[in-house]
């Protein structure tokens, strides 16, 4: 019975591992049945490739430039490639190659010595030497003699005069420093100087000098309007100048003069803000030379947002978004109306506040206007040219602060943007020039100026004469 049982096991077993065996086997016959065919080697004539060397237009990796040089107009011409950030849609750390090149400028004077800090300012004063300052810094070079002075300052620079002088203001509002290039001169109360103060906040405007007629200096502070007559400050308060202040600590007032080019005529225009936000005005006061009066615009009073003369006997004044003219000789006032905007171009926009006019060597006035739409009034303007009636659009910009716009003794207009100089050609702006600028500006012969370089390193003064 044993031996039966025993038997029994090994049939089983045998039996067991025969069906494994064929099972396996099915398996196998299975997958290579399913599998992929051998490829079969197939021999085709394929062309030799030839590689030539053609130029393309497809976009690469590399920077890329944003002007090819031109042929060079004078032997100091370079082109520099600084890495700038790309102007794409979408934020990109990619730089974009930038090329300087000079352009129509020539390298006029090097400057190894430069005041420290962000120069914010560049004057050439009538007697050919270039002023430059930075906020608590002046400079001046002289052409003849390749000397390049400069003092350091306690206090802030407020501006700088053709006439070879730089103007500093403590905060307490006095003295009123000047520095001439070789030494200081100070006015305090005996020159009738006495600290700027009033009732509301102080103006968000910076100060500014102008010359009258009769050559005395004019500067508007933070809360009033000032003469200085000789060595003595005249000193005209709002009241007197006849303008109503809201008198609240939280609102400014601002004021804009312009001297008269063929009288001694003034005109000083008011405006209230709040902050940075402007509210209205008061209108347009005039100066005949002894006595202010109120001028009789046909409009309501209102901010005035610009103000200029020219040679002919005209005051143009921007208020409340109107521009005005009058004529001297004929003691009369007109408005001028801008042309309707193009639909399509600026769809959903309308001209705003007057922001700036410029007068011309030929005496057209140039006519900045913010462009008022969804987005709000402070990120697109529209620039007219106005001459002998007629309106001109020369440029618009979506920049919240719009071109330098300068011009050279044959009243040719330049627009310059950041690492850009145009010139109107034709009545466009063509590009001249590709430089990372920091200041500019044109002198009394209408020769223009830029001045680029390393902040407190060498610095250079490029030239463009007509």
């Amino acid at each position: 019975m044993h031996v039966s049982k025993k038997g029994e096991v090994i049939f089983l077993v045998v039996v067991g591992g025969t069906l494994i065996l064929n099972l396996s086997a099915l398996v196998t016959t299975i997958s290579v049945s399913n599998a992929p065919s051998t490829p079969t080697v197939t021999v085709t004539l394929s062309p030799t490739i030839t590689v030539t060397s053609t130029p393309t237009k497809l976009p690469t990796r590399t920077f890329t430039a944003t002007f090819t040089s031109t042929p060079s107009f004078t032997p100091t011409r370079t082109s520099t490639i600084t890495p700038t950030p790309s102007e794409t849609p979408t934020p990109s750390n990619t730089p974009t190659a930038f090329i300087f090149d000079q352009g129509v400028f020539e390298r006029a004077f090097v400057m190894d010595q430069v005041i420290p800090g962000i120069i914010n300012r560049l004057q050439v004063a009538g007697d050919g030497s270039f002023w430059i300052s930075a906020p608590y810094a002046i400079g001046r070079y002289e052409p003849d003699t390749k000397i390049f002075s400069q003092v350091n300052l306690d206090n802030p620079v407020i501006g700088l005069t053709s006439d070879g002088k730089a103007w500093i203001l403590p905060a307490s509002g006095t003295p009123l420093q000047v520095w001439d290039g070789n030494g200081f001169n100070f006015y305090n109360q005996t020159n009738s100087w006495l600290p700027p103060q009033g009732y509301g906040a102080p103006s968000p405007l910076e100060p500014s000098f102008s010359r009258d007629f009769d050559g005395n200096v004019w500067l508007t502070t933070d809360y009033d309007v000032r003469r200085l007559r000789g060595d003595q400050w005249q000193i005209f308060l709002p009241e007197l100048i006849g303008f109503e202040l809201p008198y609240r600590k939280t609102i400014s007032t601002s004021f804009l003069l312009a001297n008269s080019q063929i009288s001694n005529l003034a005109w000083v225009g008011s405006c209230n803000w709040l902050e940075r936000d402007r509210l209205d005005g008061n209108g347009v006061r005039q100066f005949d030379g002894q006595r202010w009066s109120e001028v009789e615009i046909p409009a309501e009073k209102g901010c005035v947002t610009a103000i200029a003369s020219d040679k002919t006997g005209h005051a143009w004044v921007g208020m409340d978004g109107h521009l005005w003219r009058y004529d001297e000789k004929l003691d009369a006032w007109s408005e001028f109306t801008p042309p309707d905007l193009d639909p399509v171009k600026y769809i959903g926009f309308r001209h705003g506040a007057v922001l700036d006019i410029t007068i011309a060597p030929d005496d057209s006035a140039w006519v900045l206007y913010e462009l008022c739409g969804s987005p709000g009034c402070k990120t697109r303007q529209i620039r007219y040219r106005i001459l002998n009636g007629f309106w001109t659009p020369m440029r618009d910009s979506s920049q919240i602060s719009p071109p330098l716009l300068l011009f050279d003794k044959n009243s040719t207009a330049w627009s310059l943007e950041q690492y850009k100089i145009s010139r109107l050609e034709n009545s466009i702006f063509k590009p001249v020039a590709w430089m990372d600028w920091i200041e500019a500006t044109s002198d009394a012969e209408g020769h223009v100026w830029v001045m680029n370089g390393d902040l407190n390193a060498e610095m250079i003064l490029w030239k463009y004469e007509p």
